[in-house]
C-alpha cells in the first residue's frame, strides 16, 4: 500500500513514469525517462520517439518526438504541476506545456496496485485545464475567497470527459472533451 508521505509520493511518481515508458514501448515506440539524467526535469518526464512518423514533410528523415509529462496520483484529484492562477493564464500554458500528458491513477485493490491511464494531447490538456479552472474560480458559490496559489488539479471525471451538472453549489460545467474519455487513448501522444 502506498501512503501520502513525501517519500511515497516520489515513489508512486517514479512507478507511474516507468509504467508509462513500458506502455509506450508496448505500442512499438521508443521511450526513455528524462528524469534518469536530470532529476525532475522541468515540464518533461518521458521522451517518446515514433520512427514510423516523420517530424514534418520538410524533414522526412527525422522521427516524430513527443515530450510527455506524467502525473501519478492515488486520489481522484490529480495535481497537474501548475497553480490555479497559472491554470487561468492561457498564454502561460501555451508557453509551458511541452507535449501530451499521461495521468496514471493508482488504486489500492487489497494490497495490489491497479493502474488506469489517461492520455490527453497537449491541446486538449490546455483547453481542459483552462476551462475547468475558469469554471472552478467563477462558477462556484463560495463563502471564503479561493487561494489561487493552491495546486491546480484535474479529476478522473474531467479526464473521462464528463460534464458537471448545475447544483446549489456551482454552475454547470461543459467539458471541452465533449464526452470523449482519454482513458487508454495512447494515440493522443502524437496529437498536438
Amino acid at each position: 500500500m502506498i501512503t501520502n508521505s513525501q517519500g511515497s509520493k516520489a515513489r508512486i511518481g517514479a512507478i507511474g513514469e516507468n509504467l508509462v515508458v513500458a506502455k509506450l514501448m508496448q505500442h512499438g515506440w521508443d521511450a526513455f525517462n528524462a528524469n534518469c539524467t536530470i532529476k525532475n526535469y522541468k515540464s518533461i518526464d518521458v521522451v517518446c520517439i515514433n520512427s514510423d512518423m516523420c517530424e514534418s514533410d520538410d524533414l522526412p528523415w527525422k522521427p516524430r518526438v513527443a515530450l510527455v509529462q506524467v502525473k501519478t496520483c492515488n486520489q481522484a484529484n490529480i495535481p497537474v504541476g501548475f497553480t490555479i492562477a497559472e491554470a487561468l493564464d492561457r498564454e502561460l500554458l501555451e508557453r509551458n506545456v511541452k507535449g501530451p500528458y499521461v495521468f496514471v491513477y493508482a488504486q489500492d485493490k487489497g494490497g495490489e496496485m491497479d493502474f488506469r491511464y489517461f492520455i490527453i494531447s497537449r491541446r486538449e490538456f490546455i483547453d481542459l485545464l483552462y476551462k475547468q479552472h475558469c469554471w472552478y474560480v467563477n462558477g462556484w458559490k463560495r463563502q471564503k475567497p479561493l487561494e489561487t496559489k493552491a495546486p491546480a488539479c484535474l479529476t478522473v471525471k474531467d479526464l473521462l470527459g464528463l460534464d458537471q451538472p448545475e447544483t446549489a453549489r456551482h454552475a454547470a460545467f461543459t467539458n471541452p472533451l465533449e464526452g470523449k474519455s482519454c482513458e487508454n487513448r495512447w494515440d493522443n501522444i502524437w496529437e498536438d
